[in-house]
């Protein structure tokens, strides 16, 4: 059959047409981006699972290095790593950890991997990849130092805003204190001085003899069978080491040995509550480790149950010297006196572990701390006026009278038949030049990088103020009423813990 010519040219116009016809390319490039989507799509799906896997066994390692490496932890540390591994779908790999530990510190670390089998790179011949993880971490308690300075005031006796004596309600806060210092591992690395102070602090006689402390005697002339004798005796009260130290004293964190210190008079300004009180404006000194009451100075003693012990059978004396309870809380964190240590390691006042105490302000394991405590404020210090007066009008030369003042309150004599027309004491220090020390004694133990924490419990706007001033910061300071005393305490132990922290 002949096609016609007419036909035949419009069949070869339309096969140009479609030979000169673009549309095709297009489409061409359109599914060759689809492909390149897909695959692009398809690797981050497998970056996804792969980060999603790698981030649990961070997590996961993360965790387990923390538990393993907290001090508190009792299990074994390895243990406890791969014990996190498995309960998380992880134990297949798990590999042992590295663990470093010693008295106050525990490190541990891990490292380890896990292939990530992937869906759409093993296109292009990446079957598997490789997931990373490593952990550590490190808990370090550095040694820590506390001087813990405790009002033993006889206002300490009277009932607080909750209804309880002042007294009673510090015992069981200072406890709570000390047994949160000294949990666990803590007790090997903490010390605590107990400083407790009256109108004076007492060293104790070991440490009155060490730096030059001078006993005070009284000589009299008596009739012994009809002959007469000259006598010789101790002044004061036995178990009164209070030191009579001069201004320059608070000047510096060295406690002053290069002469005599004479001993205080031991006396009763203020009237004495024998149901909670012994007499002495110094705090007598005890046993504690025989099971006595006393109230002298408790040196660097990580024995919970002696502290305690301590703190349950002192006793109030008379006097708010709160300016020598800081200076002696600064001294025992200064290094300048840690031959005073040693020498209290050979007499077996100290455990020989704190023989290095107080460290070096610049020791970056050591932390020091002070915590002071008041009811009331700073007051002026006041003396007998005739310390060793056996003269008339009194006479007294029997050993139980042969001091004037340590049968009457100065404050309460008659000033005309006892002290011969005077009052029978005198200030030696006004409350201004006390809390000018308090101060001075406040400031060079903060600039040497002493932390100090001060309570002011129940007391008044000038002990309060006393006690801000005194304070690393505000957030240092505490005011206290009832049984907020608790609290102040053991938001204070907290917070020395915190600074113990290092990761």
């Amino acid at each position: 059959m002949h096609m016609p010519d007419t036909w035949m040219n419009g069949l070869r116009k339309r096969l140009r047409a479609f030979g000169r016809e673009e549309d095709g390319a297009l489409l061409i490039f359109a599914m060759f981006l689809l492909f390149l989507m897909l695959v692009v799509g398809g690797f981050a799906i497998d970056v996804m699972r792969y980060e999603r896997e790698r981030t649990k066994l961070q997590f996961t390692a993360d965790r387990a290095v923390l538990a393993a490496a907290s001090l508190s932890q009792t299990q074994n540390p390895h243990e406890v790593v791969q014990d996190y591994f498995e309960k998380a779908g992880l134990g297949d790999h798990y590999q042992p950890a590295e663990v470093a530990q010693g008295l106050n510190f525990r490190e541990v670390g891990v490292r380890t991997s896990m292939p990530i089998s992937t869906m759409f790179m093993r296109a292009v011949g990446v079957n598997t990849l490789e997931a990373p993880a490593a952990a550590r971490a490190s808990e370090v308690i550095p040694n820590v130092e506390v001087s813990l300075v405790l009002d033993i005031s006889g206002s300490m006796r009277f009932v607080d805003q909750g209804g309880m004596r002042r007294i009673d309600r510090l015992r069981p806060a200072a406890r709570r204190f000390v047994d949160r210092l000294l949990s666990g591992d803590r007790a090997e690395t903490t010390s605590i001085s107990i400083v407790p102070y009256a109108g004076q602090v007492n060293p104790g006689q070991a440490v009155f003899n060490l730096v030059g402390g001078e006993v005070a005697t009284i000589s009299y002339t008596t009739t012994v069978d009809g002959v007469m004798q000259n006598i010789t005796r101790r002044r004061d009260h036995p178990a009164s080491h209070c030191l009579e130290f001069p201004a320059s004293a608070f000047d510096s964190g060295a406690i002053p040995t290069m002469s005599t210190f004479e001993q205080s008079p031991h006396f009763m300004y203020w009237p004495i509550h024998n149901g909670t009180m012994d007499w002495g404006w110094c705090p007598l000194e005890g046993n504690p480790g025989a099971g006595e009451s006393s109230a002298s100075i408790l040196y660097f003693s990580s024995n919970a149950e002696l502290l305690r012990g301590y703190i349950d059978r002192i006793r109030l004396h008379d006097g708010t010297g709160t300016h020598y309870g800081m200076l002696w809380g600064w001294w025992l964190l200064d290094p300048a006196n840690r031959w005073l240590t040693q020498e209290l390691v050979d007499v077996n006042v100290v455990h020989s572990d704190f023989a290095n105490r107080p460290a070096d302000y610049e020791d970056e394991e050591t932390i020091k701390v002070i915590v002071l405590m008041t009811d009331g404020f700073i007051t002026q210090q006041v003396r007998p006026r005739f310390p060793d007066r056996t003269l008339p009008p009194l006479n007294h030369t029997a050993p139980a009278q042969v001091d004037l003042h340590h049968t009457l309150e100065l404050q309460r004599q008659n000033r005309n038949n006892d002290c011969n027309g005077s009052t029978c004491h005198t200030n030696e220090t006004n409350a201004a030049q006390n809390r000018a020390r308090f101060f001075q004694a406040c400031d060079a133990a903060k600039a040497a990088g002493i932390v100090i924490y001060t309570i002011a419990f129940d007391t008044t706007v000038g002990g309060r103020a006393e006690m801000q001033q005194c304070a690393t910061s505000v957030s240092h300071y505490y005011d206290a009423g009832g049984a907020d005393l608790d609290t102040a305490f053991q938001a204070i132990a907290s917070s020395i813990q915190q600074l113990r922290l290092t990761e």
